[in-house]
């Protein structure tokens, strides 16, 4: 459904869809178009003056239809329970236009609870144009091995604010042996203190994606694995064109890691970059199981393009 602004535009036109768009506000008292509303989980939220104060209460909302979107309006958004995202083909993004900074969205999630931001349980779900703030010892999207062809993109992750523990994550499957299928990560931004656990944890998800994101330690701390791919015997994926950066003093152990994957030419890696910081850009994965093409080390002032990777540990 769409409102009708006073500008002549669409706000449901944001995104396109055959379905509802639903909006939550940050807030109980909030404000469109320079108009302050009161946003409550009585509203319908089919409008942007009658947003819901909840993502779960717009997500209850949605089910009945999937490709339903939930937009949530700029600003701090925090709930005391996690999201189950329990219906296929439901979108949750903030607003794509107008975004501001690329790697710190205006609208933000996190919880007031010990649990994790979103649990993706439902296959074909979207999540864009957020910025999630995880608690400790909890990821802020983990995902079952019902949750088929989850894209999250335009994404970004602070995993500084929460105490460090290396079971503070960004993306994560619920656990190493779930075998979800299809997951696509793009564009997204991992940031951490050190100490804490993967940006990205595909578990054992087959035919996964994870391209164009970019992995970053802010301080002088050591990130043991910025991402991770657990793997199993028919494991197939693909890592591009993301960047693995260490600032100020940091150190990051392990790019990506491979933990236990056993299957033969099964990963591949192109075109990554890894800083000088990250001790070993493709780790703990057997001298058969990936392919790698133009993947670089960089070295501070080395003005060469890097170092060309050329073998995995």
């Amino acid at each position: 459904m769409s409102a009708l602004t006073r500008y002549g535009s669409f706000w449901g036109s944001i995104p396109e869809t055959a379905g509802n768009v639903y909006w939550v506000a940050p807030s109980a008292s909030y404000t469109v178009a320079g108009q302050a509303y009161v946003a409550s989980d009585d509203n319908d939220g089919l409008d942007p003056r009658r947003a819901k104060l909840t993502l779960a209460s717009a997500i209850s909302a949605a089910t009945a239809n999937a490709g339903d979107v939930v937009v949530l309006l700029p600003g701090a958004h925090s709930w005391a329970a996690s999201v189950a995202m329990s219906k296929a083909g439901i979108t949750v993004m903030g607003l794509p236009g107008g975004k501001g900074n690329p790697v710190y969205k205006r609208a933000s999630v996190t919880l007031s609870a010990s649990d994790e931001i979103i649990n993706v349980t439902a296959a074909d779900i979207e999540i864009a144009h957020l910025t999630f703030i995880p608690v400790t010892q909890k990821a802020a999207i983990d995902f079952t091995a019902a949750g088929d062809r989850l894209y999250v993109h335009d994404c970004a992750f602070d995993l500084f604010t929460a105490a460090a523990h290396t079971s503070t994550k960004g993306i994560a499957a619920t656990a190493a042996t779930i075998n979800a299928d299809r997951i696509v990560i793009e564009n997204c931004y991992f940031e951490s203190d050190g100490a804490q656990g993967e940006g990205v944890d595909v578990g054992d998800s087959n035919n996964y994606i994870v391209r164009g994101c970019t992995f970053v330690v802010n301080a002088a701390g050591t990130w043991a694995r910025a991402a991770l791919a657990a793997g199993v015997t028919n494991q197939v994926g693909l890592w591009q064109s993301n960047t693995f950066l260490a600032y100020a003093g940091a150190t990051m152990t392990d790019g990506i890691i491979g933990s236990d994957l056993t299957s033969a030419s099964s990963v591949a890696f192109i075109g990554n970059f890894f800083g000088d910081d990250v001790t070993v850009p493709i780790d703990d994965f057997g001298s058969g199981d990936a392919y790698i093409a133009e993947n670089y080390k960089g070295s501070v002032g080395g003005g060469s393009g890097g170092v060309l990777i050329t073998a995995i540990t």
